[in-house]
This record gives structure tokens, C-alpha cells and sequence, in this order.
């Protein structure tokens, strides 16, 4: 099961950056898009330094080791499933926004965590 290509985690300064993705991070989200049985578009995934900053990024963001991504999430029912199924997979640091989930990986952050945004 394979839901995801690399460029559509690319940082747009980068062509082929999304090949900085951690593997283990994209089994991972594979298998909660399998589980949530719905598209994952992916807003933001591995962003470089510059793009980190240029869109307000955390100085240590996840995104810029390639442990994080922003799912496109707009209505209610389809936040449930992303969520549930972020959970499901074993995610448990999880970012609610208006227009979007973030999830990530980083071990090096607090675990069991979900805020907003």
C-alpha cells in the first residue's frame, strides 16, 4: 500500500526534496491514509531553511528533518477520520488548524501531545 509519491512532499524551493522524507515516517502516514480510507492531500511536508522561514516556521521544525507534514483538512467529518486514523497509526503528536492537521514524528519533543493552532 503505497498512497503517497515523494515530490508531493517537496519543499517548493527544492525540486526532488521530498526525498529527504524520513522512510519510517512515511510508512507511517501510508498507513493511516490506508485506515482512514480517504485522500491525504499534503499542504507542507520536508521544507528547507529558507521556506521554513519565508512561511513562519519554528526554528526547530519538524518539517526541516523530514518528520512532519501538514494534511489539508476543511470539514469536520474528514478531521475525525484524518485524526482517528493518525492515532490509529500510532502518531502522537498531532497540530489542529482551521484548514489543516499537522503530524509528526520527532522524538525529540514532547510525546502524547495535540494543540492547536
Amino acid at each position: 500500500m503505497i498512497y503517497f509519491k515523494r515530490q508531493e512532499f517537496d519543499s517548493p524551493d527544492i525540486k526532488e526534496s521530498g526525498a529527504l522524507m524520513d522512510a519510517d515516517f512515511l510508512k507511517k502516514l501510508d498507513l493511516a491514509r490506508h485506515k482512514a480510507a480517504i485522500p491525504f492531500k499534503i499542504n507542507s511536508g520536508y521544507r528547507t531553511q529558507a521556506y521554513n522561514k519565508k512561511v513562519g516556521g519554528k526554528r526547530n521544525s519538524s518539517h526541516l528533518i523530514g518528520l512532519a507534514v501538514d494534511i489539508d483538512c476543511r470539514d469536520s467529518r474528514s478531521r475525525s477520520i484524518i485524526l482517528k486514523s493518525l492515532l490509529d497509526a500510532g502518531f502522537t503528536r498531532i497540530g489542529i488548524g482551521k484548514t489543516f492537521i499537522h503530524v509528526d514524528d520527532d522524538t525529540c519533543k514532547d510525546q502524547n501531545v495535540t494543540w492547536l493552532y
